[in-house]
């Protein structure tokens, strides 16, 4: 089983020229606008990556195609030297395929929309192949508040499920594994597990054979639309079918009625347990989640405070110590 990383933003700030980074450090600019000058070059600088998950120990990296990216830009060349640093760091790779603008409208109810959704990840589907990833992920596309209601949810569910079984099938002739991964609750569809499950169900009885990525930080999104989350939130692995998992997404999620700025945090480090995921649910997650024996558990950590930009490298040591003294 491995472990590996997701960077988000928490290495932006490196790649950064000189003056850029004083305007981050004064509060010139906001992390928004790090991410809108570094995020594209973090993204490109794959080596950088590379090197920084080997650094921290870790065994596998996850690289993120949503929108900004400039990885369809990549020639042969540069994929094969990817696929060539990361076998001779031993690092193995997975690609997060997009999951905003058009690549959202695999949920589409319009076909013409939902067919050029579907070419659009296949373009990603073939980086991932050239760079000799293993993993393939997708979001099950987003819905309007005005479409919720139980006869457009069929719809969007044959839409998903036509588009997962294609995208599915393609991925599968090229040796990768697709994985559908839960969206948030602000999505307004496929954020509960079963649902998920059901998509599984269907696209492999078309013929395709993917995955379920459950992403419990998304699910407890679940609580800025009123819903529960239990005490024992990890048991919601137990539900999952043994071989619908192989990649799994670990990450928390601070709700805003638990904060005193009634705002919600995505993705905070795990070892400061201000969301659901104390460290006897973590425990508990990880018992339940060896009987599932999954091939790789993926972190995501994301900054949303200059102080943390500020200590990027001793949070993320913490996290992964802390993180492997549980998962031993």
């Amino acid at each position: 089983m491995k472990i590996g990383r997701n960077f988000t933003n928490t290495f932006v700030f490196d790649v950064l020229e000189k003056e850029e980074q004083e305007k981050i450090l004064n509060g010139t600019l906001s992390l928004f606008s790090m991410n809108a000058l570094g995020l594209v070059k973090f993204k490109k600088n794959v080596e950088f990556q590379i090197k920084k998950a080997k650094e921290l120990g870790l065994d596998h990296l996850e690289l993120d195609c949503d929108v900004p990216n400039p990885y369809p830009e990549f020639s042969k060349e540069s994929r094969k030297k990817i696929k060539n640093f990361a076998n001779d760091n031993g690092i193995s790779l997975s690609v997060h395929l997009s999951y905003s603008n058009a690549g959202s409208s695999i949920s589409s109810l319009q076909e013409l929309d939902r067919s050029f959704a579907v070419k659009l990840q296949n373009v990603y589907v073939d980086f991932a192949s050239d760079i000799g990833a293993k993993y393939l992920v997708m979001h099950p596309g987003t819905a309007p508040f005005y479409m919720i209601s139980d006869i457009y949810m069929k719809q969007f569910f044959n839409s998903v499920v036509k588009s997962f079984t294609e995208v599915g099938k393609y991925a599968q002739d090229k040796g990768l594994k697709l994985h559908i991964e839960n969206n948030v609750s602000f999505d307004s569809l496929f954020v509960e597990p079963e649902d998920c499950i059901e998509v599984v169900k269907a696209v492999r009885s078309n013929g395709a054979k993917i995955y379920f990525n459950f992403d419990i930080g998304h699910w407890f999104t679940r609580a800025e639309k009123g819903k529960e989350i239990p005490k024992n939130p990890e048991e919601i692995l137990k539900i999952i079918p043994d071989d619908f998992i192989c990649e799994v997404h670990l990450n928390d999620f601070v709700p805003s009625s638990w904060d005193p700025q009634k705002q919600f945090t995505f993705h905070p480090p795990l070892d400061q347990t201000k969301g659901p995921l104390k460290k006897d649910n973590l425990e508990n997650y990880w018992k339940i989640l060896k009987t599932k024996n999954p091939e790789l558990i993926l972190l995501e950590t994301a900054f949303k405070m200059l102080e943390q930009v500020k200590d990027r490298k001793n949070i993320i040591d913490a996290e992964m110590k802390y993180v492997k003294e549980i998962f031993r």
